[in-house]
């Protein structure tokens, strides 16, 4: 078996790639079963499990003990037990500490992988115990939203314009979940790049989409940039509440306005 590191911090990305990341280590964990990597790409590997939320739920301190409690059996098939946190961002932090248990003391073979987009919803304590491998940054959902993000980062960020301003360009995506989560996921990754001051490979696209990112990026002042950082943290908190099932509106409301005291 593999001597890669038994916990792993898979971040950025989109769910899919950080999926595929975790499939091709579990497959170099697990390299001298000859069975084994087929039965983990198909889902069927016996000594794996799938710790994920439920429904706009967060993941609790009973999914962690009830996984330690796995841990603590006999593999079924291999030499180890591997389980793939797949949104580490959804464990509150009842259930980051009693995960600590498990990634202060390995056992034998086990491996455990967390997958997030961010790491910063997670404890300095976790993540300090965990080998980050980090797959860049997430493509914007939609290139036609340029116009709407950059005077939305006028309005809250620079205070060119007024929370009603804001407002009314948050309630044109308040239709779904799926469109209010896309759109803020895309502001903040705009004010994500900002605040870095550059651009990623992932962004520069062939039709000149990047272009936009990277002439604000090169003119920002350095003092917008904490402000970004305050950005992105309160954008990433209202994604989180959307997806947890809180009322849209209230809480693209409340976003625009705790970025707006940031100025």
């Amino acid at each position: 078996m593999s001597r890669l590191c038994h916990a792993i911090l898979v971040e950025g990305g989109s769910p899919d790639r950080r999926m595929d990341k975790a499939v091709e280590l579990l497959r170099e964990r697990f390299n001298e079963d000859p069975a084994a990597a087929g039965k983990i790409a198909a889902g069927t590997f016996e000594d794996l499990i799938y710790l994920e939320p439920e429904e706009d739920k967060d993941i609790k301190t009973e999914q962690i003990e009830e996984l330690i409690g796995l841990f603590n059996q006999r593999p079924f098939a291999s030499t180890g037990k591997a389980c793939v946190i797949t949104r580490g961002e959804r464990m509150n932090i009842h259930a980051q500490n009693k995960l600590l248990k498990l990634l202060e003391e390995p056992q034998g073979d086990d491996m455990i992988i967390i997958l997030t987009e961010n790491a910063q919803h997670l404890l300095p304590t976790v993540r300090s115990r965990l080998m980050r491998v980090w797959l860049g940054y997430a493509e914007p959902a939609q290139i036609d939203l340029t116009k709407d993000i950059r005077a939305l980062t006028a309005a809250l960020i620079y205070g060119k314009g007024t929370l009603a301003e804001a407002n009314r360009i948050l309630a044109v995506y308040e239709g779904s979940r799926e469109e209010a989560a896309d759109f803020v996921g895309a502001f903040r990754l705009f004010m994500r790049s900002l605040a870095v001051g550059r651009v990623s490979a992932s962004l520069t696209f062939d039709d000149g989409a990047g272009e936009w990112i990277a002439e604000s990026a090169a003119g920002i002042q350095k003092e917008h940039a904490d402000r970004m950082r305050d950005g992105v943290v309160l954008a990433e908190k209202a994604i989180l509440d959307i997806e947890r099932g809180y009322r849209i509106r209230p809480t693209m409301r409340k976003m625009a306005l705790s970025m707006r005291r940031e100025n």
